[in-house]
């Protein structure tokens, strides 16, 4: 359906734009106490559209009731039947609910849900994006994440590098023969890689079907389908200023597995080559989306390639375990990224620490592409860099 190409588009395009990062600066480059203003084109997708409907009714549900099955053994009873009161609270739309732990972004949430918790309105008469992140923040509270410590969506994630280890071999031998060249066709290769990793996305693929997402040969040839390429802007942009001790990229990242690998692919490549000094990963605070990446699944990802009996996999495993020991890659918790605000709600700190302290910006993935954009219906012409 159309619906489900846009979508398909969106998760095969990984976002980079040169576009992005300057409408980002215009903005930044308000002051510190101002908010920006937004006119919106309509009110937000909810229930009434299709693929909403779909989501709530069968995927939300499933999601919880697959990790359930992957995560029972891990989870206390208790807890376990939170997730079960969590699957028919969903189904049975009922009134949402504050969030009651103690958690530093609680205020934020309830603040976020005081409108329909006050009139007692039903997950269905939310917007999609409010109901979708809040439900993963319900069951990081429900299972006591932050007592425990277990990732419940961990098994399912792990399942989803073993199942692309082909093309995460494929990846690894890449950028092994590469090295630290640096030119635009080798750039665009290792970003064309980067952005077909994240098809592997669990929220939306079984971990067992991930084995054919991601694009063949390292993902260097998939260019047909894309629907924007401006990677040559990107080259001029590392090209055109001096290469500076105190460059720094930030990734706002996706998915773990095969995606997260392919941005370790594409910031050896950077670092190595010298054309950036200093990589921030910003990775998700608790697990979220099923398959988003936290700072411990970069632990395990490290430990996956140094052990897959690869060589080209050892070496991008061994190198990117140095990187982070020298304090070249650093590993940051981003509770914005797990918030219900869109990208112009940005926190002031953040916006602060974007427009002073980074020179480059990597956007990945569906739920960034959504905070960007907001979950509206607008023209198929309408042109990504207009809007924004």
């Amino acid at each position: 359906t159309p619906r489900t190409s846009v979508l398909d588009l969106r998760l095969s395009g990984a976002l980079y734009f040169e576009r992005l990062f300057l409408a980002s600066m215009i903005s930044l480059g308000k002051g510190d106490n101002e908010d920006i203003d937004v006119v919106l084109p309509s009110a937000p997708l909810e229930i009434s559209s299709p693929f909403v409907s779909h989501t709530f009714k069968n995927r939300i549900p499933q999601i919880l009731q697959r990790t359930l099955d992957y995560s029972k053994d891990k989870l206390k009873p208790q807890h376990v039947e939170g997730v079960e009161a969590l699957i028919q609270e969903i189904k049975g739309d009922k009134p949402l609910q504050p969030i009651t732990d103690a958690k530093h972004d609680a205020d934020e949430w309830n603040t976020a849900l005081k409108g329909y918790v006050d009139r007692k309105a039903t997950w269905s008469q939310a917007p999609w994006f409010l109901w979708e992140t809040y439900m993963y923040r319900r069951l990081a509270s429900i299972t006591h994440f932050w007592e425990t410590g277990v990732d419940y969506f961990a098994a399912e994630k792990r399942k989803g590098l073993e199942t692309t280890a082909a093309q995460i071999k494929a990846r690894a031998k890449v950028v092994q023969e590469i090295g630290g060249k640096w030119d635009y066709t080798t750039l665009r290769k290792l970003m064309l890689a980067d952005l077909w990793g994240n098809q592997a996305d669990a929220s939306l693929f079984s971990a067992t079907t991930m084995g054919d997402k991601g694009g063949q040969g390292g993902g260097s040839s998939s260019s047909d389908k894309l629907i924007c390429d401006e990677s040559k802007r990107v080259f001029d942009v590392l090209e055109r200023h001096p290469v500076s001790k105190a460059r720094k990229a930030v990734f706002f990242t996706d998915n773990a597995g095969l995606e997260i690998v392919s941005d370790l692919m594409l910031i050896d490549f950077l670092l190595t080559s010298k054309q950036v000094a200093v990589i921030e990963l910003k990775l998700k605070p608790y697990p979220y989306f099923v398959s988003d990446a936290t700072p411990e699944d970069i632990k395990v990802t490290v430990d996956f390639l140094k052990q897959i009996g690869d060589k080209p996999c050892e070496r991008l495993g061994t190198a990117i375990e140095k990187f982070i020991d020298s304090k070249k890659l650093i590993l940051t918790k981003e509770w914005f990224l797990t918030s219900s605000k869109p990208m112009w709600a940005m926190p002031k700190e953040l916006r602060s620490e974007l427009r002073e302290n980074t020179d480059l910006v990597f956007v990945k993935g569906d739920l960034m592409y959504r905070k960007l954009l907001g979950d509206y219906v607008l023209p198929p012409d309408l042109k990504f860099n207009d809007f924004l």
